[in-house]
């Protein structure tokens, strides 16, 4: 229990200062996404955590979260008009071409097998939709250096320089190597001091034809 509150309290300072100010850059990228959408359009927001991003826009489209803690999802429950599911993203738990847009940040760092979650997201994401993804730009000195130095002193019991809370460090070279064949790029940029690689891709058309 006590690792699950920590998990949470974490997680709530995502929007609190100063974390707020280096987050923004995500819900920006996140409003530009989803602007363009239809009213009611199916969004999933992958690993969803709290829903601090997503959550806000229940109102607009048709907000699904998944992720595989179980006391964030019970929150995202409580606070949001969303349907949020506790799952895995190795075996993602709806039909084939079900979402009109995928977000997936701050996620794909923590897993040992992306590319598997990648194929999933394909799978479940309609052709010509969009995903976001956002992850730590690991080709960055100031994130290398704030990564060893910040979190020893105040993260707590999070620990993102360990290799088993980040797996998968991501350039922005080894993200498009994992994307390719599953997505075509629409753009990769470096934001927040070029700490973070924010990439909008689409599904082909003809998915098939592209594996």
């Amino acid at each position: 229990m006590k690792e699950n509150n920590y998990y949470l309290e974490y997680l709530k300072n995502a929007s609190r200062f100063p974390r707020s100010i280096y987050n923004k850059g995500k819900h920006d990228a996140v409003r530009d996404c989803l602007s363009g959408l239809p009213f009611g359009a199916r969004v999933l927001d992958a690993g969803c955590g709290l829903g601090q991003v997503t959550g806000k826009y229940a109102g607009q489209y048709r907000i699904f979260g998944l992720d595989d803690e179980e006391s964030a999802v019970q929150y995202c429950r409580e606070h949001w008009n969303g349907n949020y599911v506790r799952g895995g993203l190795y075996d993602i738990p709806f039909e084939d071409n079900f979402f009109d847009s995928v977000v997936f940040l701050d996620v794909i760092e923590h897993l040992k097998e992306p590319v598997i979650a990648l194929r999933e997201l394909a799978r479940v994401l309609k052709p010509g939709a969009s995903i976001l993804i956002c992850t730590i730009n690991y080709a960055n000195l100031l994130w290398s250096v704030g990564e060893y130095l910040w979190y020893p002193l105040f993260g707590g019991s999070f620990k993102p320089y360990s290799r088993e809370v980040h797996p998968t460090r991501y350039t922005d070279k080894l993200l498009r190597e994992h994307c390719v064949g599953l997505f075509e790029e629409i753009y990769l940029v470096k934001r927040v001091m070029r700490m973070e690689l924010f990439y909008l891709g689409k599904k082909p058309l003809k998915y098939g034809d592209t594996k």
